[in-house]
């Protein structure tokens, strides 16, 4: 039976229409742009002052701020001392000389970027007065974005867009590799993201936010678990920064592992220099993979010997994925526009020839499955194809150099091939096939208001709001003698706003800064729209229901010294939900609440070195998964609610930021920590105790609940050391301790309370992470920093403890609905890749991922597949 039987109706549009549509788009911004152009640019040497009467340590502050210029004085020099400010387009020189009227204080220019003050007084004495060493007290240029990371108390890491291309793989959740700490689970499985932090993953503990909007949706994997997914075309994202550990962010309510921050493409990541119009496109082609086949096609070994057909590996350079994108953007004083589209199409990959593990057939041709999949070496592996299209619009109003609005919208829809987890163990069916294509639409609308008065220190203000829409339509299959279906459709909406404003103060006494603010999210679930069980054959009826939670937070960082800085976080945050399942007799509502902090310390005895600590109590609650009743979840909400769950993180750790540190021309970044997360009451699935009326044994009860604590610890290390056109870097990350306990006597006879492998049943199982990860990446620039290329390394060790904590006693525990461990064998792949810029208008990239060809499974699988094997990947982007 075909696909079109059971996939639901999708729209599209012809790629001409979206053409057409994006440069009909591109042309009524630009008359909208050239209506409002009446301002003309300041000259290069004026800058607009706006500093107010006040302290002369408050104007001086300002004024480097303002400026960019670095301002170093003794502090007895401005103690008690007022300014009259200044305001107007001037030169630096002259709003200084403002500044300082009447002080008694001259000043004297080190570098283009930099100033001293000195007393006038001592200036002209004519003994020899000591002059003491100055102190900086006011802020330098903004940083580079890669220097970040290594100037915070915390883990963090940031990729930029020419990163992003580099690495991007196969699968979405490839950009993700080679950071420490920092996994995808479930990486092949519908093109989605779903990021592990420091073995914190799913359910809120990691929130992937795109340009302020949440659109994680969780995905039943059958009685396999569950993943929570976000998604996004690879072509949009402009930035990406990631944050370990815990966040006083005010989008991070609940976020006891970290926080993903993506940043889509803007006006800076298409046009040239100098520009205010531009146009850029993308184009890439793809070996390692073929159109998936029929519907119910068999795969991988099984009881009758290996399906044929399904190792025809195409030849290395007969590429049969695509990737093309178009992005269309203009500037002006008042108004910034940008409008993209994108299509992504590959159809299912290849597995690699070299390794362990795979399935093999025997000499009387029959079947064998490996230790880690039914799937051959060199074996397409159903079910791992993607076809996206995707849209993003975004209008940035500049009212003023103070306050701009910014509003988007995008929309992805894709048609892909989906693993239900209970079909890849063996639970449902016993071999590998092709199964029915899964469509998701997804619709994201976004609002993001600035305002920083340059005259006002008490207002920074930032809001973000969001709207999201989400149809996803699994179709799973279970095959016999023909294909049955079993959907599992799920229509959700999110819904939600994040205020902030920082107000910062200079005193003698040290600056401060203070920020403060709330947030809400809401969501609901239920089934798409116009869908209902009675008009759909084969529907399976999912969680019907809705989540709020809202949020109040202050943070305070003084700074005291240059060298010593203290900050601290509190948060209090409430949560409703409702679950209108017609497993309950009646609508069951709850509701909870709970205050969570953060506490720092940082020192720099030497400038550009730091040792820091961080402490963090933060407080989750049951996700909308988590506190709904549905398939997997035999005990329903009402009768098994869970409480929050907290982390309490412990992080110490040092940076190190050098220039010049051998020769004049090389850099050093250096990051390491340790780090230790204590979560009480992790909320998680197992089998619980329920004796059965029908006798002295018990039932295989599944049911949400606390765990009494879960635990992660260990250490990272990020080093970067560039010099001359050579680039290098090194992450490490190692776990020394992971352990899962749960209550005593509430887990079903035969399963172990504490095990360092995870509970029996629980979702732990398959996140788990690897004991040690390690990246290299060596690369150079040459023939005038035209070319760049390189190689990467990365090295993925074993699970942190094989299986599952369980005796699996006879006719208790043991039993076929349990959900598998990830398992793995340790691997190691490398990767080359080369960049280059034929003109400023045109680029070539070309990368060679997974170069011998390795046969592998990741880790964190949820599915046991294979990952891809040698995949070319070839790109050009033009600028015009």
């Amino acid at each position: 039976m075909g696909s079109a039987t059971f996939a639901p109706p999708r729209r599209r549009h012809s790629t001409a229409m979206m053409f057409a549509t994006l440069f009909k788009f591109s042309a009524i911004s630009l008359a909208l742009v050239a209506a409002q152009q009446s301002a003309l640019a300041q000259p290069a040497s004026s800058v607009r002052f706006a500093i107010p009467a006040g302290s002369l340590s408050n104007a001086l502050a300002e004024f480097g701020r303002q400026s960019g210029i670095q301002v170093s004085y003794l502090p007895d020099y401005a103690s008690g001392k007022s300014s009259a400010g200044v305001q107007g387009d001037l030169a630096p020189q002259q709003a200084l000389q403002a500044v300082l009227a009447g002080s008694g204080l001259t000043y004297s220019f080190t570098g283009s970027d930099s100033v001293t003050l000195h007393n006038a007084a001592a200036a002209n004495a004519t003994d020899d007065t000591l002059q003491l060493g100055t102190i900086t007290v006011t802020k330098p240029k903004a940083a580079d974005p890669a220097d970040v990371p290594y100037q915070t108390a915390g883990s963090l890491t940031h990729l930029s867009g020419e990163q992003i291309d580099r690495f991007r793989g196969t699968s979405v959740g490839d950009l993700f590799s080679g950071i420490p700490g920092v996994l995808n689970g479930d990486g092949r499985n519908s093109g989605a993201v779903d990021v592990n932090i420091r073995g914190m993953q799913g359910q809120g503990r990691v929130p992937v936010i795109v340009d302020g909007a949440s659109q994680e949706t969780s995905i039943y994997q059958g009685y396999n678990g569950s993943t929570s997914s976000t998604y996004i075309d690879p072509d949009f994202i402009g930035s990406l920064d990631i944050e370990r550990g815990a966040s006083s962010g005010a989008d991070a309510t609940g976020a006891t592992g970290g926080v993903v921050r993506i940043s889509t493409i803007g006006p800076k990541d298409i046009l040239l220099p100098g520009q205010t119009f531009g146009v850029r496109i993308k184009g890439g082609l793809t070996t390692n993979s073929k159109t998936a086949p029929a519907a119910g096609s068999y795969g991988g070994v099984g009881y009758s010997g290996g399906a044929e057909g399904t190792q025809n590996r195409p030849a290395f350079l007969h590429p049969h994925g695509y990737s093309g994108s178009i992005a269309v953007a203009n500037t002006s004083d008042h108004f910034d526009i940008t409008a993209a589209y994108a299509q992504r199409n590959n159809g299912n990959y290849y597995a690699g020839k070299h390794g362990h593990g795979g399935g093999t057939v025997q000499d009387d041709g029959i079947g064998v499955a490996g230790t880690l999949t039914p799937y051959r070496n060199g074996e397409q592996v159903l079910n791992t194809s993607t076809d996206n299209e995707s849209w993003l619009l975004k209008g940035n109003i500049k009212f003023s150099d103070e306050q701009h609005l910014e509003l988007g919208y995008s929309r992805y829809l894709s048609t892909y091939g989906h693993i239900l987890g209970s079909q890849s163990q063996g639970i449902i069916a016993p071999m590998q096939y092709q199964g029915v294509m899964s469509t998701i639409d997804l619709a994201t609308w976004t609002a993001r208001y600035g305002w920083h008065p340059a005259d006002n220190n008490l207002i920074d203000l930032k809001v973000d709001a969001f709207y999201n829409n989400i149809d996803n339509r699994i179709n799973s299959t279970v095959y016999t003698d023909r294909l049955y279906p079993q959907y599992f459709w799920v229509g959700s909406d999110r819904k939600g706003a994040t205020v902030a404003n920082t107000s910062r103060f200079y005193t003698d006494f040290g600056d401060f800064s203070v920020q403060y603010g709330g947030g809400f999210t809401r969501e609901n679930s239920g089934l798409p729209s116009g869908i209902s069980l009675e008009n759909t054959p084969g529907l399976l009826a999912g969680r019907d229901g809705w989540r709020k939670e809202s949020n109040g937070f202050g943070s305070l960082e003084w700074k005291p010294r240059q060298w010593l800085t203290l900050s601290g976080n509190v948060r209090y945050s409430h949560f409703d939900s409702m679950d209108k399942s017609s497993l309950l007799a009646d609508n069951y509502k709850r509701s909870d609440d709970g205050w969570s902090h953060i506490l720092s310390l940082t020192v720099e005895p030497v400038e550009g070195f730091q040792i820091y600590g961080k402490y963090g109590s933060v407080l989750r609650s049951p996700s909308l998964f988590e506190s709904l009743s549905g398939t997997s979840f035999l005990y329903p909400a009402n009768n098994n609610p869970v409480a929050p769950e907290r982390n309490k993180s412990i992080e110490f750790g040092i940076n190190d930021l050098q220039e010049g540190l051998l020769t004049s021309d090389d850099k050093l970044r250096l990051h390491a920590a340790w780090f230790s997360n204590h979560i009480s009451n992790y909320i998680t699935r197992g089998n619980l105790k329920s004796k059965s009326t029908f006798g002295d044994y018990y039932n295989y009860v599944l049911g949400r609940l606390n765990l009494n604590y879960a635990e992660m610890r260990g250490f990272e290390l990020s080093a970067e050391y560039n010099i001359g056109p050579v680039f290098s870097s090194l992450s490490w990350n190692h776990y020394t301790h992971v352990m899962f306990c749960a209550p005593s006597e509430v887990l079903a006879p035969g399963a172990a309370d504490c095990a360092a492998g995870g509970i029996y049943n629980s979702f732990s199982l398959q996140q788990v992470p690897p004991r040690d990860t390690v990246t290299l990446n060596l690369g150079a620039h040459a023939l005038d920093d035209d070319l760049t290329f390189g190689t990467r390394v990365n090295y993925v060790g074993s699970r942190y403890a094989e299986g599952m904590g369980s005796t699996s006693a006879p006719g208790q525990v043991a039993g076929s609905y349990s959900i598998a461990a990830s398992k793995w064998h340790p691997y190691t792949l490398i990767d080359l890749y080369a960049n280059y810029r034929i003109s400023p208008n045109a680029s070539v990239d070309v990368a060679l991922d997974n170069l011998t060809d390795r046969f592998y499974v990741d880790a964190l699988n949820t599915i046991p597949v294979p990952g891809p094997g040698r995949t070319l990947r070839a790109g050009v982007t033009l600028k015009f």
